[in-house]
């Protein structure tokens, strides 16, 4: 059960005023009610009386021709204190008696009687008289009918009067209000008495008893255990002021055996608290210490798996540098040989011909020797050998290069590249990876970008760690049937930055592991395949050599991109 929010004291007597009024305003509802019904009754019942009466004395006038006796009958009903105003009506509706004179020979609609035209047409039909109460009860009429003219052997009258009474009953229901309201003030202003005198009694033999109760429990609340409850008499708030004194009785023997207990208890843990506190103070030093070491520890392992790749780095590009290098001076002097060569087999296949259009003749045994070296094939398929040794030392010459823009050992500083040559030269680098088992197809969309002030080496790096990661995804895939791609889109962001994306349509990555693609040591690929330091020391090179931003977004099945945005300019970042 709900607590009841409100005390006694005040609740009971508004309880017992709110109820007496409600109840007053009922009983006044229901008097005046019962009052006006009553008025109504009294009224329609003279008004039936009179109707009849003097439409019966205005018949017998009327057949005996004694229409002064009738005027005199119509004035006799002002003396009725009630009838406001009755009228005779002719067969045409218009006005023949009344008892105020001015509206006499005026029509219906000339008088107050025109709204009840139909009950006028409904009694000269029926013969039989009716009590009509108005819309808003305040008037009641009589309408009877008057036989005015009887002609010998008729049974039904051929002209037919109507007498219209009018009661005003608006002062006998004001009247009846008045007494309605004065009998419901009576009988409140004793209902009031009655609930006066019930509030004494709660007041004296239930509030201020419970209110005791409520006072020594609020001091044994606060700690007071020695107040009793002293309330004399054998009913029930007696009886519950015996059982709270014997609770109280009880909770205050246990509370000093209680508070015995805790003086104990307090100095066992005021022990305990200090001992505990100095072994938190150890434990703290040795986290502390731990915390330290296992920091040094990562960062050692940092710097050793950087160094280490730095190293191998530096190393994969002294080596491309010193092959790049080595192999420039001769593949050069052979491209450049390559020219002079065509041009003297030029000059000695256009001397042959020459020869053999001088002298078509020839002696047998050249004609022979010409059989033998298959001469016609020779001069058809010489200029064709020369120039795929052209294509081939030419490729050669682009391998040497992009060998050598890819190491860059001679821009370790911040210097303005072209972006898409070290994204060239990568790919270049990674051809044999990008056709070997499955053809993968690259998708170029550069945009028109300026000079990039960055650390050519370094960004290549990044180039080359996640190219490298895009072909192992796509090679482990499992695409049978699609075309296995690698989108590169590079795009201006604005006037300060560049933007550089690389996609594959591989398998993608988990979204459970995605948080953990930049963390140093973390890969997915089988032992011993990955060192799980690519990402990391692509993600520092972004964004601490460069000031930029390296992203990853990826989806199970459809692939991963990596988004590269670093500014134009590196002057603020360094």
């Amino acid at each position: 059960m709900k607590q009841f929010p409100f005390s006694l004291r005040f609740s009971i007597p508004a309880i017992l005023l709110i109820s007496g009024t409600i109840l007053g305003g009922i009983n006044i509802q229901q008097e005046t009610s019962y009052s006006f019904q009553r008025v109504e009754e009294d009224v329609s019942g003279n008004a039936r009386f009179a109707g009849e009466q003097i439409s019966g004395i205005l018949e017998y006038l009327y057949r005996r021709g004694n229409i002064e006796q009738a005027e005199i009958a119509i004035s006799k009903m002002q003396t009725d204190v009630n009838l406001s105003l009755a009228l005779l009506f002719d067969l045409e509706n218009h006005v023949l008696l009344a008892t105020q004179y001015e509206l006499r020979n005026r029509s219906l609609k000339q008088t107050p009687a025109a709204k009840n035209k139909s009950a006028f047409r409904q009694v000269r039909e029926n013969l039989s008289g009716q009590i009509i109460l108005s819309e808003d009860k305040q008037k009641i009429s009589a309408i009877y009918p008057v036989p005015l003219q009887i002609d010998a052997g008729e049974l039904r009258p051929s002209e037919v009067g109507i007498l219209w009474l009018s009661y005003d009953i608006s002062r006998l229901k004001q009247r009846a209000f008045r007494d309605a309201l004065f009998r419901s003030l009576t009988s409140k202003i004793t209902l009031g008495g009655f609930c006066i005198l019930l509030w004494f009694f709660f007041e004296k033999t239930l509030t201020k008893r419970a209110e005791q109760i409520v006072v020594v429990s609020k001091k044994i609340a606060q700690g007071e255990l020695n107040q009793r409850v002293h309330i004399q008499g054998s009913d029930e708030l007696a009886q519950i002021a015996s059982g709270f004194n014997k609770m109280a009785d009880w909770i205050q023997t246990n509370t000093e055996k209680l508070q015995a207990s805790e003086i104990a208890l307090q100095q066992a843990n005021e022990t305990l608290e200090e001992q505990v506190k100095e072994r938190t103070i150890a434990l703290s030093e040795q986290k502390k210490q731990k915390n330290q070491l296992e920091e040094t520890l990562y960062k050692l392992q940092q710097t050793q798996a950087h160094l280490v790749q730095q190293e191998k780095m530096s190393s994969l590009g002294q080596l491309v540098a010193g092959v790049a290098h080595e192999i420039n001076n001769p593949i050069n002097f052979i491209h450049g040989n390559i020219v002079h060569v065509e041009e003297y087999t030029q000059v000695l296949l256009d001397f042959v011909e020459l020869v053999q259009q001088c002298y078509p003749n020839l002696t047998s045994e050249i004609e022979d020797w010409a059989d033998e070296v298959e001469l016609e094939f020779l001069q058809e398929d010489l200029p064709k050998t020369i120039n795929s040794i052209k294509i081939g030392t030419k490729r050669v010459c682009d391998i040497v290069l992009s060998l050598r823009n890819f190491s860059r050992l001679d821009e370790a500083e911040l210097k303005k590249v072209e972006l898409h040559d070290g994204i060239e030269s990568t790919l270049l680098i990674l051809q044999n990876r990008l056709k070997q088992k499955l053809a993968i197809q690259v998708i170029k969309n550069y945009s028109d970008l300026p000079l990039i002030e960055c650390y050519p080496g370094q960004l290549n790096q990044v180039f080359m760690n996640i190219l490298v990661n895009a072909i192992d995804a796509l090679e482990t895939s499992g695409r049978e049937n699609k075309p296995r791609q690698i989108t590169i889109h590079t795009s201006r962001v604005d006037e300060e930055w560049v933007k550089i994306a690389i996609a594959d349509n591989g398998c993608g990555i988990p979204p459970s592991i995605q948080n953990q693609i930049f963390n140093p040591f973390f890969t997915t690929k089988p032992v011993g395949k990955g060192t799980g330091m690519g990402m990391a020391i692509s993600y520092q090179i972004i964004t601490e050599k460069h000031g930029g931003q390296l992203t990853c977004s990826s989806t199970v099945g459809t692939g991963t991109e990596f988004t590269i945005q670093i500014p134009i300019q590196q002057q603020a970042v360094n």
